[in-house]
């Protein structure tokens, strides 16, 4: 991890952190009552709550989803990922790869302008790639989202070539991504401390950036030339809104409760016990999608501790009761894990793990007692030559619900689960770094397989940036992960990741716990509201009924 600014790396962890939940699988519409029968029309505003505020606003250096999800408004991208995960033109408008699969040759719109009057062309789109990639940058997940990459060339006045070492076929969907977005060239030059501060954001989108008061709110307002949205997305022309306000409202009860008395028009991760309140208001409706990529899952690290031995992992791994905890914790909102990846990833997801692994505390003991942890001390943790079967994990800001409640799980069959909870950023991503811990719980939203390899390719480390923190080091999973990465067939991709999927759970490297579900409660005077297939909301088709 880089070792400054403070503020990015924290922003790294908080996503590292990030289990954001709330309603169980639904509808990925938009909200209000088209029952009404009341016609789209332009004009008027909508306030957002936002559970977080992004501690970098450059998605070139920030890993946070926050800031993703935020800046969307602003920044366009080479390539449009449609909810059923196909891929459409949006900036770039046609690409071909070369036969080996090293060069991507992509064709440039040439009717874009950027909010500061510059006109889109290959030149800006080599300068924001140099910026990803760039030393001072410190992209914390942007650099890596593009793999084995060599360099962007400007072969013509509207056209690139974007070339690999190897092969590299997931490079069209994480050009679909925020991370990626494309700024006014310009606007790169003013400093990364300028950029990460949310000042100086400069893209093509649909909105442009409006007042921002650190710790309270940011607003956009509407791009009136915007005339450049892909296909798929939700209308042609400029945005219907004026303007779009996000308030950054951090307690689930302060969100809710400005959602229900109408001070804002719509909130984010609704939790658990909110939902149905929301619900039963005539005034309100929740809009949910499970969410694609890796779901929150523990990630076991399998080259130091106690779980060096397979079998205390496994014990770990089916000791566990998940299907309980998930249904008294979130109340039936969300579904328990399978495998590391969500259901709505797509061609990715392999369905014949399901209960595959279902609890087994009596497998577990069995396990430990192999393992020789056959002991126990007189607070029920199983020991071994007068050492505690402890494992430890570092948690950046305060642990999940899941964890509170597995710890109490975890101890009936012998386990001392301890959560180091620390809000030093620097602690925490020392102890990442350096491997000095037993678990780490994370989730990370991304529409595309590919995430296995973040988790489980061996050159993933986290002092690289990655989030290998299982330590995963087996030739026949790097074998798979990169057969994936070549191969063009979405199809013949989903066959690598299975085994990928498998391998996981066989070895007990990492244990999946809940499928993450985003859900937003929404006024129903605002329509059209809908979830991107990375289940953020999307202001761009938005509107709002007048009276």
């Amino acid at each position: 991890m880089p070792s400054r600014p403070t503020a990015r790396k924290a922003g790294l962890l908080t996503a590292l952190a990030a289990t954001l939940f709330a309603a169980a699988c639904g509808s990925d519409g938009g909200g209000g009552d088209d029952a009404t029968g009341a016609q789209p029309h332009s004009g008027g505003s909508i306030t957002y709550a936002s559970q977080k505020e992004p501690d970098c606003w450059d998605p070139h250096a920030s890993a946070q989803d926050v800031t993703a999800f935020t800046q969307r408004t602003i920044f366009d991208s080479l390539v449009y990922q449609k909810p059923d995960g196909s891929l459409e033109p949006w900036l770039a408008s046609s690409w071909k790869v070369s036969a080996d699969g090293l060069t991507y040759t992509l064709e440039l719109r040439k009717d874009v302008t950027f909010h500061d009057g510059a006109k889109f062309d290959a030149a800006a789109v080599k300068a924001n790639f140099d910026h990803i990639v760039a030393k001072d940058t410190e992209s914390q997940f942007a650099a890596g989202l593009l793999g084995p990459y060599t360099g962007t060339k400007v072969t013509g006045p509207n056209e690139i070539q974007v070339s690999f070492s190897r092969p590299y076929a997931p490079f069209l969907q994480v050009a679909s991504t925020t991370f990626l977005g494309i700024a006014s060239p310009a606007s790169l030059r003013v400093g990364e401390d300028k950029l990460c501060s949310g000042t100086a954001s400069v893209g093509s989108g649909p909105f442009r950036n409006g007042q921002y008061v650190r710790g309270q709110q940011r607003v956009y307002t509407r791009n009136a030339a915007y005339n450049w949205a892909p296909k798929g997305a939700a209308q042609s022309g400029p945005a219907r809104l004026d303007s779009v306000t996000i308030r950054f409202i951090k307690e689930d009860a302060t969100r809710v409760g400005a959602l229900n008395s109408g001070q804002v028009d719509g909130a984010a991760a609704l939790p658990p016990n909110a939902i149905a309140g929301v619900r039963a208001n005539p005034r309100l409706t929740a809009i949910s999608k499970q969410t694609p990529g890796a779901v929150d899952a523990y990630y076991l690290n399998t080259t130091g501790g106690v779980f060096t031995d397979v079998r205390v992992r496994r014990a770990f791994q089916r000791g566990l009761d998940i299907g309980t905890i998930v249904k008294s914790v979130y109340q039936g909102t969300t579904d328990r894990a399978w495998s590391v990846l969500s259901p709505t990833t797509p061609y990715s997801y392999d369905a014949s793990l399901e209960n595959s692994w279902p609890y087994d505390p009596a497998l577990a003991g069995r396990l430990l007692d192999e393992a020789g942890w056959t002991a126990r001390d007189a607070q029920g943790y199983r020991t071994k030559d007068g050492r505690r079967l402890t494992v430890v994990s570092p948690v950046y800001g305060k642990p999940t619900l899941f964890s509170e409640a597995a710890q109490t799980e975890l101890k009936k069959i012998g386990f001392d689960f301890q959560q180091h909870a620390s809000t030093d950023a620097t602690e925490v991503s020392g102890l990442l770094d350096d491997g000095k811990y037993d678990v780490v719980e994370t989730s990370w939203a991304r529409p595309d397989g590919d995430i296995l390899s973040s988790f489980f390719l061996s050159t993933e480390t986290s002092k690289g940036g990655g989030h290998n923190f299982a330590h995963v080091a087996d030739p026949q999973v790097d074998t798979w992960l990169k057969a994936a990465q070549a191969e063009q067939s979405p199809q013949q991709r989903a066959k690598q990741y299975a085994q990928v999927q498998k391998w996981v759970i066989d070895n007990a490297a990492a244990v999946p716990t809940f499928v993450s579900t985003a859900t937003v409660g929404v006024n129903k005077k605002v329509h059209d509201l809908r979830l991107s297939i990375a289940t953020w909301p999307e202001f761009y088709g938005a509107w709002v009924q007048a009276g």
